[in-house]
């Protein structure tokens, strides 16, 4: 006959304990695989876009709600009076989603699960305009805001201006609120301050709130340092 030995209390809380820093690893390494960089390289900077999706480490959603997710779209828009060949020339859009280095704004709790930054890289500095598009799921529009950090300074919704702090590549800068946009809109290019265009909400039934919420927002700047954003 064979005895098939119960493994002992210690045993087993070895194993649970295996158990679990095998899932945080696999989560870590999800997260990191998520965080990679993407370069889009166009031929113009003026027609340069493109889309990220991130969603939270599995750990996120081990016993809770479903956490938000989100779909960042970032174009570049040049201004109408910029010379032909400055539209014209090419550039790199770099994009990244970042889980560990998340940007705050003080009194406010960001909806989407990264922090986006974003970048063209051109030959010479450029004027530009960021014209992003946020779409976070599993969230309602109430309270909603876009936290914005970069190496310039800039008034927040408050009316005050952003406060300085350390940036997430370590140099110095500042974060703070957006505010909602001057009326009647300027054309993107022609910004010169960052701002919410418009918050908005669409219906969808695979959202946990039946809704996703859509933040159009325009970042004014120079082709020079890293912006960050989040929802």
């Amino acid at each position: 006959m064979w005895l098939t030995r119960r493994p002992s209390s210690r045993a087993a809380r070895t194993s649970a304990t295996l158990t679990v820093l095998t899932v945080l690893l696999l989560a870590a390494t999800a997260g990191l695989a998520l965080a990679a960089a993407r370069t889009t390289s166009c031929a113009q900077i003026s027609n340069c876009a493109t889309v990220l999706t991130s969603t939270p480490p599995p750990t996120a959603t081990l016993g809770g709600p479903i956490p938000p997710a989100s779909r960042f779209s970032v174009a570049v828009r040049t201004p109408p009076t910029s010379t032909l060949t400055t539209g014209s020339q090419p550039g790199q859009l770099v994009t990244n989603a970042l889980f560990g280095r998340r940007i705050m704004c003080r009194g406010y709790r960001t909806r989407a699960p990264a922090t986006f930054a974003f970048k063209l890289l051109t030959a010479t500095p450029v004027n530009i305009t960021y014209d992003i598009t946020d779409r976070i799921t599993n969230t309602t529009a109430q309270g909603i805001g876009f936290c914005l950090a970069a190496n310039f300074p800039f008034k927040t919704a408050s009316g005050a201006q952003a406060p300085a702090t350390r940036l997430p590549d370590g140099t110095r800068g500042h974060v703070g609120l957006l505010p909602m946009c001057a009326v009647p809109l300027p054309p993107a290019g022609v910004s010169v301050v960052p701002c919410i265009e418009k918050i908005t909400t669409v219906k969808d039934s695979g959202s946990s709130t039946g809704v996703d919420v859509i933040l159009k927002v325009r970042v004014p700047t120079r082709t020079k340092g890293d912006p960050w954003g989040a929802g």
